[in-house]
Parts: structure tokens; C-alpha cells; sequence
């Protein structure tokens, strides 16, 4: 399993699309989108709504469950897969906390019983699970300061102020964790442009998963 990581802006999409490209027919296997797993959200539009209209610990906590949920669900799934597969996931632990702590640091305030930090635990024991039966990567984007990430915003985000606190926030909680226990790093500097990262990750791929 190779999740992609990194900030908004940093190219997870891109990458995700470019590596299952790269890899032979029929092993790559790209894991539904994180958004699948919160109950309030029905459709990827509806998200920015869900977080405008919602207290920002409760955003946190649903995000971090939300990755834990989606980590169950490809557990269940990988016999189907077969034993050469690789299953290509966008935003894996270290994101989405990053994104929590983000959004909860900048976000609006709310009467909730929502706890990021027990969250954080029950994420910790679905990825303890996932490594039991998965060989995991996580392929960092790195980006270094939010002058890197600034052209790649579109113009309504660039002039969307509390988008903006945010998303300085998100870089700074992303840049400033360490990889988890388990998931191997494959640090890409971002700013290189994807035919460069590819070309990197496509390397540490030959030396970090099992030879098909």
C-alpha cells in the first residue's frame, strides 16, 4: 500500500495518476477518496459546506476517523487484490492529522463531544492492523514554504482568507510531524515538478516494494 502525502498543492492527485500509469496493467488499485467516509459528506461538492457549517474539533475528529474507516475497508478488500497489487491511497495518516490539527487550530469553536486525540488513537490501531497483513509507504510530497504552494491555488482560493490561514497551518503541522511507525517514507521535494518526482518515486518504488 502507498499513501500519497502532503499539503493541498503539493500534486497528490497528479502523483496518484502518474504512478498507476507507470505500473504494470492491472496492479494498481486507487482507494476511494477520503470524503467516502464521512457521514455527513454525500458528494466531494458537499464538503466545503460541511466545513464552513461545522465546528472545527468535530471536523478534526471526523477527518482522522474517517482515514481510520477508509483503512478497515481496504483491509477487508486485499485478497481481492491479489498478492502483486498495489493500492494507491490520497492522504494517508500523517496528511490527515495534519489536516486536523489544521483545521482545528483555525476553524470555528463549538459545544461538541467530539475528541481528536481518541480519534488519533483508534487510527493508530487500524493502521497497526493494515501493516499486519500490507507492506506501506507513504510517498511525501514535501513542499517547504506556502510561496511553493501559492501558484498552484486557484484564484478563489488564493483570496479565500480563512482557506488560506488554514492551509499555512495544514503545511506547518504536516512539515513539522514524523513518519509513522511502520510506513516507510519516500520523501519527493514537490517543487521539482511531477516528471522529476515520478522519476523519484518510480526508483524508491524498486527498492521499497516486493518485486513483481
Amino acid at each position: 500500500m502507498a499513501f500519497v502525502d502532503g499539503v493541498d498543492g503539493a500534486g497528490k492527485t497528479t502523483m496518484i495518476q502518474e504512478v498507476a500509469q507507470s505500473l504494470p496493467a492491472g496492479t494498481a488499485h486507487i482507494a476511494d477518496p477520503l470524503w467516502h467516509y464521512l457521514a455527513a459528506v454525500k458528494t466531494s461538492t458537499d464538503f466545503a459546506a460541511w466545513v464552513v457549517s461545522t465546528a472545527a474539533i468535530e471536523i478534526a475528529t471526523a477527518l482522522i476517523d474517517a482515514c481510520a474507516y477508509r483503512l478497515a475497508d481496504i483491509r477487508q478488500h486485499l485478497t481481492s487484490i491479489g498478492p502483486h497489487g498495489v493500492v494507491l491511497v490520497d492522504r494517508g495518516p500523517r496528511t490527515v492529522v495534519a489536516s486536523a490539527r489544521a483545521h482545528a487550530a483555525t476553524g470555528t469553536s463549538g459545544k461538541t463531544d467530539a475528541d481528536p486525540d481518541e480519534a488519533i488513537s483508534r487510527l493508530r490501531s487500524a493502521v497497526a492492523q493494515i501493516l499486519l497483513v500490507a507492506d506501506c509507504v507513504s510517498v511525501e510530497l514535501r513542499i517547504t514554504s506556502y510561496d511553493s504552494i501559492l501558484p498552484r491555488l486557484s484564484d478563489n482560493e488564493r483570496t479565500n482568507a480563512p482557506y488560506v490561514r488554514y492551509l499555512m497551518a495544514f503545511l506547518q503541522y504536516f512539515n513539522a510531524d514524523t513518519p509513522w511507525p511502520g510506513i516507510e517514507p519516500i520523501v519527493v521535494d514537490a517543487s521539482n515538478g511531477v516528471a522529476v518526482s515520478l522519476r523519484s518515486v518510480q526508483a524508491a518504488f524498486r527498492l521499497e516494494l516486493p518485486p513483481l
